[in-house]
């Protein structure tokens, strides 16, 4: 049966070459408080928000304006998923029958490992650090897919074939 909402195998190259520069942007932005400035863009107008995690003594809930916002986050998030789909959602070489097995059981088995995971983290991590964890699981579906369908596709039986050939 033919897969019909694969992208072409050369889009697994362009998604690697989007993902990696900006899985490292997102972690520089995300623990250096890095930006770029020529992507901060003056507002027309007066943003106001309410934050209910920033207020001065540490409870309740502060109104905040901003005029300027900076957008290099949001290109490291699109960046990061657009190049993950890629990656993931690419044919291989040669896509057969065994090939979409494995990929729908991989893909079964991300969504079951992330949904575990954040249960565990609504769980057992509260406040801001939760609202990191809610940003990284925007990630991990993705990931967690594309490390078991790779491992599984490619790693896997080149250790049971050296395995095999050991013990014969």
């Amino acid at each position: 049966m033919e897969p019909r909402f694969l992208f072409p195998h050369r889009y697994k190259l362009i998604g690697w070459l989007m993902a990696i520069p900006s899985l490292i942007l997102g972690l520089c932005v995300l623990i250096g408080d890095f930006s770029f400035d020529f992507l901060t863009v003056k507002l027309p107008f007066e943003y106001i928000f309410t934050d209910t995690f920033h207020t001065a003594n540490g409870s309740g809930s502060a109104t905040d304006t901003i005029s300027y916002l900076n957008f290099t986050d949001e290109i490291a998030a699109i960046g990061t998923i657009v190049g993950l789909l890629l990656v993931a959602f690419s044919r291989v070489r040669i896509e057969d029958e065994y090939v979409s097995k494995i990929r729908l059981e991989s893909l079964q088995w991300a969504i079951y490992l992330n949904f575990a995971l954040l249960i565990l983290a609504t769980i057992f991590i509260h406040g801001m650090a939760f609202f990191s964890v809610i940003v990284y699981n925007m990630f991990t579906p993705l990931l967690l897919f594309i490390i078991r369908f790779h491992y599984i596709l490619f790693m896997k039986p080149s250790f049971e074939a050296n395995g095999k050939l050991q013990n014969s």
